[in-house]
Parts: structure tokens; sequence; C-alpha cells
């Protein structure tokens, strides 16, 4: 009987190695940073994405630690990911399925609209569940979740917020596009001097100086490279101006876009690319410099995919997806299939590209078993849709089979293993693609398979009525 049962126990050690290994080494709980790029696309960054930017830094994280290939945001722009990224839910479940408008009526009244405007149960983010775990916590950057008070950063999870909460601020002048003020320390207006990306990475940082003797989560999300495309060197140039409209779409001086004629945006944005992948070199630099790279986990990823070109020929070319069909706000490839890095020292194996098809919801659980907490009743206002992905940090192993959606006013989506399906407004009898010989999403076998796809349709939707029913 003694023999069977250490047996036993043996199994069930064995099955938690990769866990406790990731422990043995480190008695303090690793420290997490997440940076979030904004509107990044697939062929937007150097190195192995094939973008033009020269991104050295980035590209060194990829080489010691884990690059994705099969990495795709929750939403195909701003808002609905970041719901996603935080609740690990999908973002139908706490109400937001489209960017929410981030303007204000007059200073310090906001839009009622935010991660808190629904019937629904308060959501739970990485923040809180961190937070609950010890970790000192705080996120600077584009929240985009919401403007009013009771969607504040500070009542999610964060310790300290410094940053904006619209969809979009002047670099230099930190003026929404309706002209009102946009940077908060907290729920309190604080304007900082600076260039936003570098003001992001040095509030980060800063934090972690202050808090670098315990475990900290750090969530970077950056404006960078959203519209108004300026680069570093933008500051002289016309900005936005408190209390002047800059919503319009054409160049000039008013356009939401930037000061820069379309011909220069290419340009311009990768000048933004290279500035964002200098501040993760200088992030990267100081945790080496204190000794806490070797403890502390990076991600790396993108909101959604990169605008190909902006309102038609106004604007005919702006960044890259690759080789992928589709740009942001598509739910093509090309709108949320973006580039993913994971860096940790020891724990993640180096120079690692990976094919595991993840998600941004997958976020949250992951970092949950990473410190060993409990994961959510499934059964309850918490329960997760994403899965953890610790099994592909550190062993290397594929993700189980399982089947994803997303969806937008104009569009949904499902997948399942390599089969994708897709209905829009140009294609409401829907698509069938097989990602596995056609990533450029270029042939529509639905009549080959059609079985597969009346599969996935069902599936989808029941997940639409399932996500739209209040918990």
């Amino acid at each position: 009987m003694k023999k069977i049962q250490i047996y036993i126990l043996i199994f069930v050690l064995n099955l938690h190695i990769p866990f406790l290994s990731i422990h043995a080494q480190n008695s303090a709980p690793p420290n997490i940073i997440i940076i979030l790029a904004d509107d990044i696309g697939y062929g937007d960054l150097g190195g192995y994405y094939g973008g033009k930017a020269n991104t050295p830094h980035l590209n060194l994280l990829a080489q010691k630690g884990m690059l994705f290939t099969d990495f795709h945001s929750n939403g195909a722009m701003c808002s609905p990911t970041r719901a996603a990224l935080l609740t690990g839910r999908y973002q139908q479940r706490v109400g937001i399925e489209d960017p929410l408008p981030g303007y204000w009526q007059k200073p310090g009244v906001g839009s009622v609209n935010g991660i808190n405007s629904n019937s629904h149960a308060k959501p739970k983010t990485i923040a809180d569940y961190l937070k609950n775990a010890g970790y000192a916590t705080a996120f600077f950057g584009k929240w985009h979740l919401g403007n009013h008070p009771e969607a504040n950063p500070t009542r999610y999870g964060f310790d300290t917020f410094k940053g904006l909460t619209s969809g979009c601020g002047d670099y230099f002048t930190k003026i929404d596009r309706y002209g009102y003020p946009d940077w908060w320390h907290n729920d309190q207006l604080a304007f900082q001097k600076g260039y936003t990306t570098d003001v992001i990475t040095s509030n980060g940082i800063d934090f972690i100086k202050q808090h670098k003797k315990q475990p900290f989560f750090l969530y970077l999300a950056h404006l960078g490279v959203h519209f108004p495309w300026q680069s570093p060197d933008d500051e002289n140039l016309q900005t936005r101006i408190q209390g002047e409209d800059f919503t319009s779409n054409k160049p000039g001086s008013h356009s939401k876009l930037g000061p820069h004629q379309p011909k220069d945006i290419p340009e311009i944005l990768k000048e933004m690319i290279e500035s964002l992948d200098k501040n993760v070199g200088r992030l990267v630099e100081y945790l080496e410099a204190e000794g806490l790279d070797k403890n502390t986990l990076i991600f790396f990823t993108s909101d959604n995919g990169q605008y190909l070109n902006y309102d038609g020929s106004t604007w005919p070319k702006v960044g890259s997806n690759g080789v992928l069909r589709g740009e942001k706000g598509d739910l093509y490839e090309g709108g949320h299939r973006v580039p993913s890095i994971a860096y940790w020292p020891e724990k993640i194996p180096e120079n690692v590209i990976s094919d595991a098809p993840l998600m941004s919801m997958d976020i949250l659980p992951t970092l949950l078993e990473i410190i060993g907490s409990p994961m959510p009743n499934q059964n309850g206002n918490h329960a997760l849709d994403g899965t953890s992905f610790l099994n592909v940090l550190t062993q290397k192993k594929d993700m189980p089979e399982r089947t994803v959606f997303w969806k937008t006013p104009e569009a949904k989506a499902a997948r399942k293993g390599n089969w994708k399906i897709l209905f829009d407004e140009k294609n409401k009898d829907g698509l069938l693609f097989d990602l596995s010989t056609d990533i450029s999403e270029k042939k529509n076998v639905k009549s080959a398979y059609p079985e597969t796809f009346e599969n996935l349709t069902r599936s989808l939707k029941f997940w639409e009525n399932e996500v739209s029913s209040p918990n």
C-alpha cells in the first residue's frame, strides 16, 4: 500500500514539475511586465516580422526568449482587446465590443461609457489578482476603457496610474482630439512634458525603482504607434492645442492624424516604431543593471493590426500587416494576428519560434498559473474564457485544440484548428479559410468543406448567444 501511495505522489509531482522548477530557482514571485503597443501590425517590426523599422531591442528580446507567429488580439480595435487582456474574458462579457468614444464634454466630466457601465458584475483584472497576491501594481499609458471616475485604473487593481484615458492624444501636448487635456495621475489631471513613448517608459522605470524590493506588476500600454502620427523630432511642428477641435480626417493643421502629409506617414511611422523599440531597450537595460531581469517576465504584444491606409485614398499608405489580408478593424488575419514576444531568462527557452494559437485573454490565466493563484470559479461571475499557455512558454508544448471567436458590430469570425469562418457586410453568407495553406485568406473553400463550415457556424451562433446573456 505504501508503494502505491509513493507512486501516486511521484506521479502528481511530475505533473507539476514545470511550475515547481520555475519557483525552485527563485523563492520570490516573478515580476511581471506587459508591454502593449498600439496598432503595431504583423509586418511592422523588423527582424522576423520583416518590417522596414530597425528594431534591435525587440529582436534581441525574441532571440533570448520566445516569438509567436500565431498570437491574436481579442479585438480588431483598441478598447475590446484591452478589456479582454485585463479580464481574461471575451470583451463582450463586460459590454465592450467597439472602441469607446473617449471624449470629454467639458473638463472634469467624462462620458458614461466604460468598463464599469454595464449590468454585469464588476470585472476583476490582472491587477486585482496580482495585488491580492502581494504585488505592487501600476498602469502607465493609454487606458481607453472609460474616462468616468468609476472606470479609472485605480478602481481596477492598479495602485498607480499615469496616462491618457481616451483613444488618442498628442504625443507632446497631451491634448485629445477634442481639444481637452488628457494626461492623468490617478484621477487628477497632471501634465508630463516629453514624447509620450519616452514618458511612459520613464514612469515605468521610476515605479520599479520604488518597488524593486517586492514583486511588481507593470502594465505599459503605449500610445505608440497610434495616430496622431508624430515622431520624437516633431515637438516644434503644429500640434494639438487646448480648446481647439482636431477631428478632421484630412491633411492640414487640424487633422486628428498629425502634422504630416500622407506621403510622409510610412517614414514617420517607422521612426515611431523605432522609438518604441528604443524604449523597450531602456527598460531591459535598467532591469539588467539592477539584477532584476532574471526574475522578470516581459510580454510584448499589440492591441490589433495596423492600418494599411486610412480613410481610403486620403491617406493611401500607413503601415504593414505583412502577408496577411485586411487591416485594423477587419476580422481578416491582418486585423487581429499581431506580433508577440515573451522573455523570461532561464525560464523561457531561448530563440524559440512558437506557432501556438494564442489570444490576448490567455495572458491572465497564464499569470495566475505562474504565481500559483487558483483560477476563478468557472461557474461564477469571473469565469475565464482564456487558457493558460505556461506549458507553451516553459516546455514548448502545443495548446489544446479549442474554438475561439471574434466579433465587431460589422463582422464576426470563429476558428478551430486551422479552419476559420468569417462573416462581414460584404460576405453575409460567410467564408471558410484553411489557414494551414492560406494564411493570406485568398481562397474561400466553403463549397469544398460544407460540414466544417456548418459546424463552425453553429459554434459561432452558440457563442454569440452565450456571451450576450447576463452572467
